[in-house]
């Protein structure tokens, strides 16, 4: 009788540990990690109209260019958009506005929409993303891995040039093998 209450609990132990390990090995064969890709929109708009313009300006997200992403890119299952941060640079002349702004992929999803970006030096934000077009940039970046990205609005007045670093912080999941 003891010897079957020390196979029994022996045989459970064993479980335990084959069934922990068989649960790591899942974990083993996919690779999570965090990094971020970058999307420059260079706005150059000579023309000068003091009530403003519609604006757009296009730019390509291409995670193949990422170093995080190395060796990866056959391999990716999925990829999350964590969060959309902004930087305006090179601003001449200062204190113009993109009104009514927005970020959409090829297919004309919204990925984010602001009323109002500041087009100032050293202006930054987080932009709130739109679920479908996140959803939608998501699926071609896990796809192709790039996209053609446009960024439009209202500029307040022109002239206008400057540059909008748009920063997309992701988390990319990859099978290991």
């Amino acid at each position: 009788m003891l010897a079957n209450k020390i196979l029994l609990r022996g045989l459970s132990v064993f479980s335990f540990a084959a069934l922990s390990l068989l649960l790591s090995c899942e974990n083993l064969e996919t690779i999570s990690l965090e990094t971020s890709q970058t999307v420059t929109f260079l706005v150059n708009e000579p023309t000068t109209n003091s009530n403003g313009i519609d604006y757009e300006v296009t730019s390509a997200i291409d995670i193949s260019q990422n170093p995080d992403l190395t060796g990866l890119l056959n391999r990716i299952k999925q990829i999350k958009i964590n969060h959309i941060e902004y930087v305006i640079s090179g601003a001449d002349p200062q204190g113009i506005s993109l009104n009514n702004a927005s970020i959409e992929t090829s297919s004309g999803l919204d990925i984010v929409v602001a009323k109002s970006i500041a087009l100032t030096n050293a202006s930054s934000g987080e932009l709130k993303g739109n679920p479908p077009g996140v959803n939608d940039l998501n699926t071609r970046l896990q796809g192709s891995g790039t996209d053609q990205l446009k960024l439009f609005g209202d500029l307040s007045r022109t002239p206008l040039v400057c540059t909008v670093t748009v920063t997309f912080h992701l988390t990319v999941k990859a099978n290991a093998i």
